[in-house]
């Protein structure tokens, strides 16, 4: 199975997913998983309906529920059937957690179970909310060995939360040929944009032949694929970096991406050519509520208490995606790279968090008082406020 197939529909939607979040920080580190994303939100979707549905569909690049199993089983499966490769440690897990006695349709616990893997907990956010979280965030831990912690807080649980999906991905790979921990070096210095530098930077130093692409006509920047080991004859995991070229931004390369098949149609240009890499060797945990991307994106209606329709968990419109919250880390060294992230959709009762709109009242223009006696109706004074006093 080839990955560009799985992912031939979803790479629209991890492109506009990177970009809308790069336009919320452009001058921020960004880490994240695409895929990790897109298995949460599929599996939110599969019980939705409606135009709920329908804006989860358009987002996603997938015209049909049933599309979209088909991918999300793709995905799934190309992970799945990577986990026993020699060389290299990668796995999906997703979870759906239910509260107690809560009723969920069973044709959809069937759908997650069949197309996402999915294995099914019920919990007490109602009564122990606390300790839910606490069970979650210990297994996200544990799938993801210890590398994403705390992915969900207490605030993000209440007695009003019904369901939380859960996914987690976790890759660890060691390059084809480790750099020399001898060679790396830490007097470097790093050129920010605006001109200053950073110093005393880390670079791990290698001098080999690479799978790498000049693409200065196309993008204003070169491409270089560093390889990691596996048994897999039909499986190519790379560590891709594409690097702009002296005073060019990183936003105009990015922009130029923007069109999916831009990097694909780079890639077939790639030649092995001997390059000196200096790469650095980083740690980076990032986090976000997706909540608010995807609401650019156009899924506004599953978050919306009055408008969401996920008629497909309960068979009737008492839910709503109250977040969808996001955790990633990477760790990269001379022998390689290990990565983890885990997203978390929470969905609630409508009720939940229902609140009547605050009522404004503001005593900022003529008015009348009284003083009274509200049981006997007896008013002991009247007055009327036509402008302010001096206070004494």
């Amino acid at each position: 199975m080839h990955m560009g197939k799985c992912l031939k529909n979803g790479a629209g939607f991890d492109l506009n997913l990177y970009n809308t979040v790069v336009q919320s920080t452009p001058t921020q580190n960004i880490f994240l998983s695409p895929a990790s994303i897109s298995l949460a939100l599929g599996m939110t979707a599969a019980g939705a309906g409606g135009s709920t549905l329908k804006q989860m569909l358009t987002v996603l690049n997938v015209k049909t529920l049933d599309e979209l199993s088909k991918r999300s089983t793709q995905i799934s499966a190309f992970i799945t059937s990577a986990t026993d490769d020699e060389k290299m440690k990668i796995k999906v897990a997703n979870r759906l957690y239910i509260q107690k006695k809560f009723s969920v349709k069973q044709n959809y616990m069937d759908l997650l179970q069949s197309t996402y893997m999915s294995s099914i907990e019920r919990v007490d956010f109602e009564t122990n909310p606390s300790a839910t979280v606490n069970l979650i965030n210990s297994w996200v831990e544990s799938q993801t060995n210890n590398m994403i912690k705390d992915l969900l807080s207490s605030d993000d649980v209440n007695s009003g939360t019904r369901l939380i999906l859960v996914n987690c991905i976790y890759f660890k790979g060691q390059w084809v040929k480790s750099f020399n921990a001898d060679e790396t070096t830490k007097d470097n210095q790093f050129y920010l944009e605006d001109g200053t530098t950073i110093p005393d930077y880390t670079l791990m130093v290698q001098k080999q032949k690479f799978n790498y692409v000049d693409a200065t006509n196309e993008l204003n920047a070169r491409i270089l694929h560093i390889p990691y080991q596996n048994s897999k004859n039909d499986m190519n995991f790379v560590f891709t970096i594409i690097l702009p070229n002296e005073n060019e931004k990183l936003a105009n390369v990015e922009s130029k991406l923007l069109n999916d098949k831009t990097l694909k149609q780079l890639n077939k240009n790639q030649e092995k050519t001997v390059v000196k890499l200096y790469l650095p060797k980083f740690k980076m945990d990032y986090e976000l509520s997706v909540k608010e991307t995807l609401n650019k994106l156009g899924i506004q209606d599953a978050f919306d208490g009055n408008r969401a329709d996920f008629s497909g968990i309960t068979g009737d419109q008492s839910l709503f995606l109250s977040d969808i919250k996001h955790k990633a880390r990477i760790e990269v060294t001379e022998l390689g790279t290990e990565a983890a992230a885990a997203t978390a959709a929470i969905i609630m009762m409508k009720a939940a968090i229902q609140r009547p709109q605050l009522i404004e009242f503001r005593c900022d223009r003529p008015f009348l008082f009284m003083i009274r006696e509200q049981n006997s109706d007896i008013t002991l004074f009247q007055g009327r406020f036509m402008k302010p006093v001096a206070a004494e």
